[in-house]
């Protein structure tokens, strides 16, 4: 191999299968691993019930990974996400590869990091004033939910054999029977 080729194959970009992917929350990196499998299920089969329903509404529920700013329109410009799905209700906000500000509605089904998703990004989200905001335990088979009213997230909680509305579009339901099916 010549002196040239060996320089340029010195050189070349070492690139993984997976970018690695954080969220950043006030200043503070978080590693994300990937998802378990009943995560993942449970994903694709909210977002598939949300995509039938939503289309009449203008909104479209996107999967992660993808970039959420949620406080990008109180001047935070740093701070970042990937709720597992959230609904784009706003189009003037998605940008071909984020979102510039707060949802109306985001779903995180929990996984290793579960503080993360109960604390932190539930935090995070009541500052930012997402409206509806659920936390679904694909082993317990829980869902929790929380309405933004008057400044306060207000809870809820159903079980996997419950059909749960969304508060924000009346008549849109998740059944969770279908989602939990084994």
């Amino acid at each position: 191999m010549s002196a040239v080729a060996e320089y340029v194959k010195e050189k070349e970009p070492v690139y993984s299968l997976e970018e690695p992917r954080f969220e950043r929350i006030y200043g503070t990196e978080y590693a994300m691993s990937s998802p378990g499998y009943r995560h993942q299920i449970a994903a694709g089969r909210i977002f598939t019930q949300l995509d039938a329903q939503l289309s009449v509404h203008n909104c479209t529920p996107i999967i992660a990974p993808f970039d959420v700013y949620p406080l990008f329109d109180k001047g935070d410009k740093y701070t970042l996400v990937q709720p597992d799905i959230f609904l784009a209700c706003d189009k003037s906000k998605l940008k071909e590869n984020r979102y510039n500000g707060a949802p109306k509605f985001i779903i995180e089904i929990l996984s290793s990091n579960r503080s993360h998703d109960m604390v932190t990004k539930l935090n995070l989200y009541e500052k930012a004033g997402v409206n509806e905001y659920w936390m679904i335990d694909p082993d317990e088979k829980i869902i929790s939910t929380l309405e933004y009213l008057d400044g306060k997230y207000i809870y809820h909680n159903y079980s996997g054999e419950d059909e749960v509305s969304l508060a924000l579009i009346p008549g849109c339901v998740i059944d969770f029977k279908k989602v939990f099916a084994e």
